[in-house]
């Protein structure tokens, strides 16, 4: 579909968003304040409000519901760890509209009617659980809903029914790695060929290390509970962004101080508007994640436009010496080395003292003069990334903490 035809749905459907989501009453009331009147083009997406993760919270559990509550048959929630979490509702049309998402994003990474899909999260609230399951029916992948399991337990179901797709999150990727590091011949009677990985931040290094380990190629799947789920965007086998189903979501990318928009290749916030949502059809929502838009065409020859791998959250910054830190930036130097088994941890104590916790395999742990090599290269190239000066801590295989969930890569002791 050509740039006019798209733009003409997303202006007729965004016309028709607005005049749902003023049956939310925060959005009503905002949408009157600033006395809007009609929506004709795309470029007044930038007079309508902001919705936020706190508007979310602070109307728990259904103040941003639209429909009448007979009317939603599903509820779903984002993981809350330490606040009430964001609910979000969908109507029968609206989980239509995710699975067929979903179905889209599998077929755009590769998979197809024959291959096995296993899901490795869990099925619950999580929404990277049914949803993506819901795809894999609708694309006709015979699905294996195993949920949440230890890597061992995930390995052997994938290796008795043959499964060639899985989902996961980044972190338990690894983990599957040195579940098969260790393991006697299970690596052999494996078939995954395709891994969908998101729902926490990573890099590309760490994917290059995913895939080595695995023998598989891992596409990078984006998406938030607070605009339906995972199914916003995915990569295609060009790897050149993510590819954001734009007939059912408008982005942009504002500056996240003054939340004016940005022009096309520009970092910044990405914004989402979900454009069919009955539910729960929140307006530009702020999601936290630091992107570019991709000028251009993709070689896959699909029209969305993409948008570049997340470089962070702008939550997920940590102030040390006055210098703002992302813990991608740290990630990307440890997954680049190929001693490192890709687990890490920034552990911040005292007065803004830094320390990189980083895994290698048991080989060069033993290597004394491997260590110290290993140590001053990290060190510098920490250095000349964030012009800070760190301790950089070897550790043998298995002492970093894991995590049954989103693995939590800074431990920020100064406030203890």
């Amino acid at each position: 579909m050509e740039r006019e035809s798209i733009e003409k749905i997303q202006k007729k459907k965004l016309k028709a968003a607005v005049k749902r989501a003023e049956k939310i009453p925060f959005l009503r009331e905002r949408i009157r304040e600033r006395r809007i009147g009609e929506i004709s083009e795309l470029s007044d997406l930038a007079k309508l409000p902001f919705t936020t993760k706190k508007d979310l919270i602070g109307t728990f559990p259904y103040g941003a519901l639209a429909v009448p509550l007979n009317r939603v048959v599903r509820i779903h929630t984002s993981s809350g760890s330490t606040n009430k979490p964001v609910a979000t509702f969908y109507t029968r049309k609206d989980l239509d509209i995710w699975s067929e998402l979903m179905a889209r994003g599998l077929a755009c990474v590769g998979a197809r009617c024959g291959d096995v899909f296993q899901n490795t999260t869990s099925q619950g609230f999580f929404t990277g659980g049914l949803g993506l399951i819901q795809g894999a029916e609708k694309l006709g992948l015979t699905v294996v809903p195993l949920g949440s399991a230890n890597a061992e337990k995930q390995l052997e179901v994938m290796a008795d029914f043959g499964v060639t797709v899985f989902h996961a999150i980044p972190s338990f990727a690894l983990r599957m790695i040195e579940m098969l590091d260790v393991s006697n011949g299970l690596r052999a009677s494996l078939k995954i060929r395709i891994g969908v990985l998101g729902a926490e931040p990573w890099t590309k290094e760490m994917r290059r290390k995913i895939e080595e380990g695995l023998g598989i190629g891992a596409f990078n799947n984006y998406g938030l509970a607070e605009v339906g789920g995972p199914g916003v965007a995915i990569e295609c086998p060009c790897r050149s962004g993510l590819h954001v189903w734009e007939d059912r979501f408008l982005f942009e990318v504002v500056d996240p101080s003054t939340g004016e928009p940005l022009e096309e290749e520009e970092e910044g916030e990405l914004v989402i508007t979900p454009l069919d949502r009955e539910a729960m059809p929140i307006l530009r929502y702020r999601t936290g994640d630091l992107t570019r838009i991709i000028d251009g065409k993709c070689e896959c020859g699909r029209t969305h436009r993409r948008v570049e791998w997340m470089r962070g959250r702008i939550d997920d910054m940590v102030k040390i010496r006055g210098i703002g830190v992302y813990p991608s930036t740290i990630e990307k130097i440890i997954a680049s080395h190929s001693e490192s088994n890709g687990n890490f941890q920034i552990v911040l104590t005292g007065v803004d003292e830094i320390t990189i916790k980083m895994e290698v395999n048991g080989t060069t742990f033993s290597d004394q003069s491997a260590v110290n090599r290993l140590k001053a290269s990290v060190f510098d190239e920490i250095k000349d990334a964030t012009l800070l000066r760190t301790n950089v801590e070897i550790c043998q295989p298995g002492t970093i903490p894991r995590s049954d969930g989103k693995t939590k890569r800074v431990l920020d002791l100064r406030r203890i």
